[in-house]
Parts: structure tokens; C-alpha cells; sequence
């Protein structure tokens, strides 16, 4: 009988602790929540780059990549005169080189087209509405809108660049294939 006794006992004791457990449970989930004081809808709430950093980070990666496309260009420039050179030669090797002189020209007209883009976006940058001449925060509005225009005429020229890379890139491949010497067969 005191095992019955005993275990009943504990038993009891435990539906108590869990019952006691949930109660203390149930008490903190429906506590009453504080009052706040609501914020005006013109305030807002800032957020992380409400202080203006995250666009003048922007505007110092547009300086950046106005630099680089320039480069860029500057290399197509270079590969475009390297290229006429090239053809001059295998002109005088007799070779039709007609297909690269077409490519070239039109290779030449998409670096000019990209050429004018990023202008467009280097005068839109050095402009800097919004911005004071270190890329610092003046007029939050004009900011952006400066950092639109000219990452829209980057992006643009970046694309013109890239597109007449790849177009000049696969006539020279083609020409080359078409004008292999021609291999020996081995005789049987």
C-alpha cells in the first residue's frame, strides 16, 4: 500500500508543477503590452542610411566605375587601332579581309556610341546635384536623381561596350577559321 501510497503522491505533485508552469506561461504571453505613442505618418521610420551614407557610398563607387569604364574604353580604342594594323597585313598577304574591315568599322562605331553614353554620365556626375564636390550629402532629392541618370548612362555604355566586344570578338574568330591553311592529308 505505501508504494501506491508514494507513487500517487508524486504524481499529484507533478500535475501541480506542470499545472503551475502553464499558469506562469499563460501569465507572461497575455501580459498587457506597454503603450507606445504613435509616430507621426510625415516622420517615419529612419532606417540605416537615413543619415545619407548609403548614397554618398554610391556616388564614391559611380566615381570608381567612371574611371574604370574610361579605362575600358581607352583599351578598346587601343585594340581597334592594333586591329587595323593587323588587317593592313593580312591585306598585303593577299588574304580578303573584307568581313574584318565591316567588323572593325562597326566595332568602331559601338565604342564611339558607348563613348558618348559615359560622357553623358561623367557630365551628369561631375555636376553633382545633391552632392558637394566630396561626394557629401546637400539635397537628398537631386541626389538621387543624379545617381539615377548616371547610373543609367553607365550601365548603358557598359553594355554597348560589352555587346560590340562580343560581336567583334566572334568575326575575328570566324575569319580566322575560315582562313586556316589548309592541313595535309597523309597519303594511304
Amino acid at each position: 500500500m505505501k508504494a501506491i501510497n508514494f507513487a500517487s503522491k508524486l504524481m499529484m505533485k507533478v500535475a501541480a508543477l506542470v499545472t503551475l508552469c502553464s499558469l506562469a506561461l499563460a501569465g507572461i504571453a497575455f501580459a498587457p503590452a506597454p503603450a507606445y505613442a504613435a509616430t507621426s505618418a510625415d516622420e517615419g521610420t529612419p532606417g540605416p542610411f537615413a543619415d545619407g551614407s548609403g548614397l554618398e557610398f554610391i556616388c564614391r563607387e559611380q566615381r570608381r566605375m567612371l574611371e574604370g569604364q574610361q579605362d575600358r574604353l581607352n583599351l578598346a580604342n587601343d585594340i581597334a587601332a592594333k586591329t587595323q594594323t593587323w588587317i593592313a597585313e593580312q591585306k598585303s598577304k593577299g588574304k580578303d579581309v573584307s568581313a574584318l574591315e565591316a567588323a572593325l568599322s562597326a566595332y568602331k562605331s559601338a565604342i564611339a556610341s558607348a563613348q558618348a553614353r559615359h560622357d553623358e554620365a561623367q557630365s551628369n556626375f561631375s555636376a553633382q546635384a545633391g552632392f558637394d564636390g566630396n561626394c557629401k550629402l546637400t539635397d537628398r532629392d537631386q541626389a538621387k536623381t543624379t545617381l539615377r541618370t548616371v547610373g543609367d548612362a553607365l550601365r548603358e555604355a557598359h553594355r554597348l561596350i560589352a555587346d560590340a566586344n562580343r560581336e567583334f570578338r566572334r568575326a575575328v574568330q570566324d575569319w580566322r577559321r575560315a582562313n586556316r591553311p589548309a592541313t595535309p592529308t597523309a597519303a594511304p
